[in-house]
């Protein structure tokens, strides 16, 4: 499992919490932190690390809902970085109601060969991989040869036609709609504490209180291998970055299709983790308030 807490309350990041020590390559900017913990399909802790940053893109996308206005800068979209449809220009008219953070997608642009490689993560970001490499170090989840109609349709988004006759999909939705939780902060270190009742009010408890929104997403077998095994470069397989998408849905007989206006909303780099093998990761993502 691979477990993300985006601090929103804390602008400072806190120190990792086993090697390798994302502050031994990570910057010290002022933005939200995320606690990162990569378990495998059973449940074992291969990594346990924080650091994360909300980029220009989601810092103005969260105040555009914020304040139902539009900014006048204008962040570029996934869709038009990397050719996925539908591209096209942005409506200068308010963020519609179910524009929100709904995808996740995956790269290799964070981190070099080396141990303790893990690039910096930019604020002005506005693609997964690094700067001027949409179309490279973005790589898709799924590389089929035939769109999908069955249940992987309602998983796998941000569908592009390669050349070589495939279709890649570079988008995929979270496993649950994301949830809300308060707990009170009286668990032992590093594990979640009880949860606040609606009698809060009347407490005489002196913990302190932390909010967050709950994200699952999941790899599976399936995922980020093909477009390696396309490519001959199976042994190469392998991911170093994490990113959140805000997008708008778009709809065909009330299902939804795509997406459209996807913007890069956070961005976390981390060590190279190889998926030359298949196999399956949890993540846990946190976005906490308090």
């Amino acid at each position: 499992m691979l477990t993300i807490n985006d601090k929103l309350g804390n602008l400072r990041d806190k120190k990792s919490i086993t090697a390798p020590r994302m502050e031994d390559y990570m910057d010290r900017h002022q933005g939200p932190r995320t606690r990162i913990t990569v378990c495998d399909e059973f449940g074992d802790v291969l990594l346990d690390y924080e650091s994360n940053m909300v980029v220009l893109g989601g810092a103005i996308t969260t105040l555009e809902k914020l304040f139902n206005v539009r900014s006048t800068l204008t962040v570029e979209t996934i869709n038009n970085l990397c050719h996925i449809p539908p591209e096209g220009d942005q409506d200068t008219e308010v963020l519609p109601h179910e524009n929100i953070v709904c995808l996740w997608g995956v790269g290799i642009g964070g981190c070099g060969d080396a141990f303790g490689s893990v690039r910096d993560v930019k604020y002005y970001e506005r693609e997964v991989g690094q700067k001027g490499t949409a179309l490279t170090e973005m790589i898709p989840f799924r590389v089929v040869t035939a769109p999908f109609n069955d249940e992987n349709a309602n998983v796998y988004f941000m569908a592009k036609e390669l050349t070589q006759g495939h279709y890649a999909y570079y988008g995929k939705a979270f496993d649950e709609p994301p949830f809300i939780r308060s707990l009170w902060k009286d668990g032992p270190e590093g594990e979640d504490g009880t949860e606040v009742t609606d009698d809060v009010w009347n407490t005489t408890r002196t913990e302190s209180i932390e909010t967050f929104a709950e994200i699952h997403m999941t790899i599976d077998r399936n995922d980020i291998r093909e477009w390696f095994e396309l490519n001959g470069e199976i042994e190469q397989a392998r991911i170093n970055t994490i990113g959140l998408f805000s997008a708008t849905p778009i709809y065909s007989d009330g299902t939804i299709i795509g997406y459209k206006d996807v913007k890069l909303f956070s961005k976390f780099n981390m060590p190279n983790e190889s998926m030359a093998a298949a196999k399956v990761l949890k993540i846990k993502y946190r976005i906490y308030v308090s």
